[in-house]
């Protein structure tokens, strides 16, 4: 049985993202981690499917394609895990910092996803571009980390009134 390049592609992603939240995440912080992880999952579920509807994108190879639209490896499972890292990253920084890592992320991110739009079927740009993918990713992170910043405040100030 030969495996496809999209399969093999697929499998590492996934391996790399396990290895980077075994052992690359700070699990001191697991509450933050949670919190960013489903955080994170929720806003791309939600924003990937009307986005495959509007045939923007497509994923013609992607995991359960009679249930999703969306690819739900990348958008449920390798995704929030590099957001953690980037607020594991900026955990303690200054907006420069936190905006600067979050160019950085979408870049590295863009930077693989492009040569997969171009040579595999994982990802197709329909009405799409790299540079929507860029933005739309450091959108998602500033509003991860801007989300656990919130999150972490009303912990702190609700647990004073105990």
């Amino acid at each position: 049985m030969m495996l496809s390049i999209d399969t093999v592609i697929s499998v590492l992603a996934a391996g790399i993202a396990l290895l980077l939240l075994i052992f690359a995440v700070d699990w001191r912080y697991f509450r933050d981690w949670v919190v960013i992880f489903l955080f994170k999952s929720l806003i791309d579920f939600v924003w990937g499917s009307p986005v495959v509807n509007l045939k923007l994108i497509d994923y013609p190879v992607r995991l359960l394609p009679k249930f999703y639209n969306t690819c739900i490896l990348f958008e449920l499972w390798v995704f929030p895990i590099l957001c953690i890292l980037y607020n594991q990253v900026t955990r303690k920084k200054g907006l420069l910092p936190i905006i600067g890592y979050a160019i950085l992320f979408s870049a590295g991110i863009t930077a693989v996803e492009y040569p997969l739009e171009m040579y595999t079927d994982l990802i197709e740009y329909l009405e799409w571009s790299w540079f929507t993918t860029f933005y739309t990713l450091m959108i998602t992170f500033l509003l991860s980390r801007s989300f656990i910043a919130f999150y972490r405040w009303g912990c702190d100030h609700f647990s004073k009134n105990e």
